[in-house]
C-alpha cells in the first residue's frame, strides 16, 4: 500500500499524512458580546499539512516564548 507524503509546511520535512499529523483549515470566528469568540472550522480539500512538534514551535512564537521557555511538561 502506497501512503500518500506531503511537504511540512513551516520545515519543509517530508511528512506521512497518518495519525497526528495537521491539515490547514479555513474557518469564521464570531465576536461575542461578552468577550471572545466562537469558531468554526470548515473542512476542504486539505492545501498543507504540518509536524505536530512544527505546529507546537508556531504557537509558541505566536504566544511570544522561544524555544528556550518552551514548558517541560
Amino acid at each position: 500500500m502506497d501512503i500518500p507524503q506531503e511537504t511540512c509546511y513551516f520545515c519543509g520535512e517530508p511528512i506521512v499524512m497518518v495519525k497526528g499529523a495537521y491539515r490547514k483549515v479555513t474557518g469564521w470566528a464570531q465576536i461575542r458580546e461578552q468577550g471572545g469568540t466562537n469558531s468554526l472550522s470548515l473542512m476542504s480539500e486539505p492545501e498543507a499539512w504540518a509536524h505536530p512538534a512544527c505546529v507546537d514551535r508556531q504557537r509558541l512564537k505566536k504566544r511570544g516564548m522561544g524555544p528556550h521557555t518552551e514548558p517541560l511538561f
